[in-house]
C-alpha cells in the first residue's frame, strides 16, 4: 500500500494548506519538464495521485480508515489473526486520472507522429469536455447576477429590506461563481499535469492544445446560442 502522507512528506495531521504546499513543491521538483531523471515522471505521477486522494475530504477519510485497518491487520498478523481490510473508495478525481492513464497507452503505442497528435488532441478535447458544466454554471449564474444587479436600485427605492435581501442574494451568487471558477482551475491544473506526465509531452504543448480547443468550443457555444435564440 502506498503511504500518501509519506509521499508528500507530511503527517496524518497535516492541513489542506500543508498538503497543497508540499504537493506544489514536489510537483515542481519532479515535473518532467524540469527534471530529466528517468524516474522523475513516475515520482511525479505518484505524488499527484497522493495529492488527489488527500486533498479530497471524502477520499482522505477513506484512505485514513484503510491505512488504520492495514496497520491493525499488520499487528494482528503476528498472531495469525487477520482482519478484513476494506479498500478506500475511489473518488471521481481518481477515476478521471485512471482513465487518463489508460488512454495514454494508445498514445505510446501509436506508430506515427500524426496518430500521436490526433490522440493528444482527443485527450485535450476530453479534458475540455469535463468543464462543460462549469462553463454552463458560470453562464447561468452570470445572467442571474446581471439581472439582480440591474434591478437592485429600483428594489431599494420601493422596499429597503427587500433590497438588503437581494444584496445578500447577489453576494451568494458571486460566491458560487468564485467557487466554480476556483474548482475548475484546481482540477484543470491536475488534468494538465496528468497529460504532461502520462503522454510525456511538455506542459506548454498540453496547455496550448487544451486552451486552443477550449477557445474553439466556447466560440461554437456562443454561435449556437446566438443563432438558436
Amino acid at each position: 500500500m502506498k503511504d500518501y502522507y509519506l509521499l508528500l512528506g507530511i503527517d496524518s495531521r497535516a492541513t489542506k494548506a500543508d498538503i497543497k504546499k508540499n504537493y506544489r513543491l514536489l510537483a515542481n521538483k519532479f515535473h518532467p519538464d524540469k527534471n530529466s531523471d528517468p524516474g522523475a515522471a513516475e515520482k511525479f505521477i505518484a505524488i499527484t495521485e497522493a495529492y488527489e486522494v488527500l486533498s479530497d475530504k471524502k477520499s482522505r477519510a477513506a484512505f485514513d480508515l484503510y491505512r488504520w485497518q492495514q496497520i491493525k491487520q499488520d499487528q494482528k498478523s503476528k498472531d495469525y489473526d487477520y482482519g478484513i481490510v476494506v479498500p478506500p473508495a475511489v473518488s471521481p478525481r481518481m477515476r478521471r486520472t485512471n482513465s487518463q492513464r489508460e488512454r495514454s497507452k494508445d498514445y505510446h503505442e501509436a506508430e506515427s507522429d500524426q496518430q500521436k497528435s490526433i490522440l493528444l488532441a482527443k485527450e485535450s478535447l476530453i479534458v475540455v469536455g469535463g468543464y462543460v458544466f462549469h462553463l454552463l454554471g458560470i453562464s447561468i449564474f452570470s445572467v442571474i447576477l446581471f439581472s439582480a444587479v440591474v434591478s437592485l436600485p429600483n428594489v431599494f427605492q420601493f422596499n429597503f429590506l427587500r433590497g438588503l435581501i437581494i444584496t445578500a442574494f447577489i453576494a451568494g451568487v458571486i460566491y458560487c461563481v468564485y467557487w466554480i471558477i476556483h474548482n475548475a482551475i484546481q482540477n484543470l491544473e491536475v488534468d494538465l499535469n496528468n497529460v504532461t506526465a502520462f503522454y510525456s509531452v511538455p506542459k506548454k504543448r498540453a496547455v496550448r492544445v487544451t486552451y486552443t480547443l477550449s477557445a474553439v468550443f466556447i466560440l461554437l457555444l456562443v454561435l449556437f446560442i446566438k443563432f438558436r435564440f
